[in-house]
């Protein structure tokens, strides 16, 4: 998925601003899924995945950072 976010990019600014919002949206839902309640087995495996998403997401910008 990200790769394809970096692939759609003019340049490497514009590839890294793409994964940082697609970061910023993966925290707004795992902030949604914290609220004060008790989750279901789906939506802590959901949580997970988010949390996992977010790390491959942040190595990419560092990698793209990296090679600029």
């Amino acid at each position: 998925m990200a790769h394809s976010l970096v692939e759609e990019a003019d340049s490497t600014e514009e590839a890294i601003e793409k994964l940082r919002q697609r970061h910023q949206s993966l925290e707004e839902r795992l902030e949604e899924l914290k609220t004060p309640r008790s989750m279901s087995p789906e939506e802590e495996q959901e949580v997970q995945k988010i949390k996992k998403r977010k790390l491959k997401l942040k190595d990419e910008m560092a990698s793209l950072k990296d090679d600029a």
